[in-house]
């Protein structure tokens, strides 16, 4: 039996065996049966452009979106270095004759912190900078407020004509500057203590942080109201005769070692809350 001949579905056309269009109206055809009769693949179709005001396909749109930020190990490291060093150096500060040691480290603790700032995202970043100025701007001040009173001391040593009590009178007089300027720089340099590792901390270790800082402030009045009118008294005696008597200023040296004993309880807050600070940096690695 003779195959019917094709025709076209829009308009019934005859067909071309084997076409793709048909021949009257071009309409594509979803398939064409060829002179043999196995039907011939269609072309695939193509997607009309979208309409005016619409957003392009989204790999037109924008890049994917990016993948998790990869922070460099070696800043990490520099980092958890540095915690440790000022956990030791904290435990070191209060102890008489080799607290200069743990000052030491301390320094070079937060230079190596500085340095690996960008290891642990941007708000420890912002943390660290704040902090490190605050710490080296202490120093900066520490350094001018001994010179200043250095150069007092040479000045006062070397003024022909005064007196022992003049000189008595300008010493206490410059040792009341120098005893505030030293409450406020550990005021300055505790919240720098509390703020650089602030970002690596839990709850709990905020509280040891903030427990140091207040407990060193308190410490740092009760010192300025106990030895300062010791001292000044001490200066007076000193002073009060004919010539210079340092017997009264050595006798206060128990005295000043004892209050200075009492760091102990701020520096160990610290060590703790900054070995609890590296343990939570230690875990990200």
């Amino acid at each position: 039996m003779a195959t019917p001949p094709l025709t076209c579905p829009r308009c019934g056309a005859p067909l071309v065996p084997g076409g793709a269009f048909c021949q009257s109206c071009g309409v594509p055809l979803a398939t064409a049966v060829p002179p043999g009769g196995a039907p011939l693949p269609s072309a695939p179709p193509v997607a009309p452009p979208p309409p005016a005001g619409f957003p392009p396909p989204y790999s037109q749109a924008a890049p994917y979106p990016p993948g998790p930020v990869s922070y460099n190990v070696a800043d990490r490291e520099r980092t958890a270095t540095g915690l440790l060093l000022l956990v030791i150096g904290f435990v070191l500060a209060w102890i008489p004759y080799i607290d200069f040691i743990g000052d030491i480290l301390v320094l070079v603790g937060v230079i190596l912190i500085i340095l690996g700032r960008r290891g642990f995202g941007p708000d420890h970043q912002r943390n660290v900078v704040v902090g490190g100025l605050l710490f080296f701007l202490t120093i900066i001040v520490t350094v001018g407020l001994v010179v200043w009173f250095a150069a007092a001391l040479i000045s006062q040593a070397g003024a022909s004509g005064a007196s022992l009590s003049s000189v008595g009178a300008a010493l206490n007089s410059d040792l009341a500057v120098l005893f505030v300027g030293a409450a406020v720089i550990g005021v300055v340099g505790g919240l720098a203590q509390v703020i650089i590792p602030y970002a690596l901390s839990d709850r709990e270790t905020r509280i040891l942080l903030w427990a140091g800082y207040l407990i060193s402030i308190a410490l740092s009045l009760v010192i300025l109201w106990v030895l300062y009118p010791q001292i000044a008294t001490a200066v007076n005696q000193a002073t009060s005769g004919l010539t210079f008597n340092s017997a009264p200023i050595a006798s206060l040296e128990a005295t000043s070692t004892l209050l200075g004993l009492s760091k102990a309880i701020p520096s160990l807050l610290f060590a703790w809350a900054y070995w609890r600070a590296r343990e939570s940096a230690m875990a990200r690695f």
